[in-house]
């Protein structure tokens, strides 16, 4: 009796357990999904490894249209911030960069004092 109660209890816990890997498509995982809302660049770095894996298993599985895509909208988002400086380093390099070119342009070009 007590070897027919743990046969039962141990067919019970193993065959009613749900599999908690859903099989499902990689161009559906979360961190591809939010590639494509947000961009590339917000994915955290720890998770750039698991990303690239899920992009190369994507492209296997059909999706090179998508991936396409994913890379082109990456690619426009970063063209239309591009497009005026949108932060402090680019506006103080560029006023960096002008002042530089102004002070040696008027060292090359000032006439000293007595020449004429």
């Amino acid at each position: 009796m007590r070897i027919l109660l743990f046969i039962f209890f141990l067919n019970s816990f193993i065959f009613c357990q749900k599999n908690n890997q859903e099989i499902s498509s990689s161009c559906t995982d979360p961190l591809i999904i939010l590639a494509q809302n947000e961009g590339v660049k917000a994915i955290p770095l720890k998770d750039m490894r698991r990303f690239k894996k899920l992009l190369k298993q994507c492209e296997r599985d059909g999706g090179e249209e998508m991936m396409n895509r994913l890379i082109y909208n990456d690619w426009q988002r970063d063209y239309e911030k591009a497009k005026k400086m949108q932060s402090w380093t680019s506006t103080h390099a560029m006023c960096v960069f002008v002042s530089f070119a102004y002070y040696f342009a008027g060292q090359v070009l000032a006439t000293k004092p007595g020449d004429s």
